[in-house]
């Protein structure tokens, strides 16, 4: 079988460490992909001398840091086949990943893949199995930090992580590229979304490993990470939920997003104290209600060109209660 050509994008913040590992192992694929384009989203360190060692590498350098979704987008603009791997630099991949994963992609109507995401520490415990979406618009991933073996695969999931996803390139053409208003947390399920909304599907290829060391690029900032969970379920749902999907929910989404602010407000206070915690919850709030406008306009530009009913929706979504 012949294979199709394979583009990688790769956003890098630093962690040059973490990138090399990244490179030598798309280095060592059984199926090599045709070009690898290494987005240096600002970095203080030397990303181009890093990836020199690489014929296949061209970086594209941005001169500020703009989050996960301003590089992963500037990276696949600079992309030219007809499938695109998306990595995170802190991920790598077992030999036979890509070949396994176009395989896949042959077999099948055209959709979004997902290799099984294994700890790069521990690599009998999941880091992610493809995602899940509740009916209260939270998503999970699926078999996080599970034992694989105690793992039952899923036989359908709703979308695929951007640290480590197969995109045709047709679906990203036809359903746009990450929202940058994201910034990072939830963009890759707001992808998906409008993917699933599109008609197109998603699924697992287990036999395709990755690993991953997780949050590298974060420093250990969980507030941020909070303030961006909190605000971007928002965004999600109001964006992409059907509105009689989203009337309803409705209880069990305003407690995700009262379950979110609590969040925010207990990871800011461990780090600033109690008052600034609270100023940080009102500035995100502030925030949501600033981004409103935007969100409505593309919602209603997502929902007048669906092709799925909201039933057909519906059903993708995983009843809260049964989450495990």
């Amino acid at each position: 079988m012949t294979l199709a050509a394979l583009s990688v994008v790769i956003p890098a913040w630093d962690h040059c460490d973490l990138l090399l590992r990244c490179l030598q192992s798309l280095d060592e694929q059984t199926h090599r992909p045709v070009e690898i384009v290494v987005v240096d989203d600002g970095s203080t360190e030397d990303v181009s001398r890093a990836a020199a060692a690489f014929a296949e590498v061209r970086v594209v350098r941005r001169d500020t840091n703009g989050g996960f979704c301003q590089a992963a987008n500037d990276g696949i603009r600079n992309t030219t086949c007809p499938y695109i791997l998306l990595l995170n630099n802190d991920m790598t991949l077992a030999a036979d990943c890509i070949e396994r994963l176009l395989t896949a992609a042959a077999k099948g109507p055209s959709c979004l893949l997902a290799p099984l995401v294994l700890l790069d520490s521990d690599r009998e415990r999941v880091w992610s199995a493809g995602d899940r979406v509740l009916q209260s618009g939270r998503p999970e991933a699926i078999g996080f930090r599970m034992s694989r073996e105690a793992l039952t695969l899923p036989e359908a999931i709703f979308g695929v992580s951007g640290g480590a996803a197969l995109y045709p390139r047709e679906a990203l053409e036809q359903v746009g590229l990450f929202d940058e208003t994201f910034v990072a947390y939830f963009e890759d399920v707001d992808l998906c979304m409008r993917a699933r909304l599109a008609g197109y599907s998603c699924a697992l290829v287990p036999e395709a490993r990755a690993y991953h060391v997780g949050s590298a690029s974060l420093g250990g900032k969980t507030w941020w990470r909070s303030q961006q969970c909190f605000r971007n379920h928002v965004l999600l749902v109001l964006k992409n939920f059907p509105l009689s999907v989203l009337l309803r929910h409705r209880d069990a989404i305003l407690r995700e997003i009262k379950h979110q602010a609590g969040m925010l407000l207990t990871s800011a206070r461990a780090e600033f104290g109690l008052a600034r915690a609270i100023t940080r919850l009102i500035e995100s709030t502030v925030r949501i209600v600033a981004a409103l406008p935007r969100a409505l306009r593309e919602r209603r530009r997502i929902q007048t060109t669906r092709a799925i009913s909201a039933d057909e929706f519906e059903v993708l979504l995983t009843p809260t209660r049964d989450a495990r």
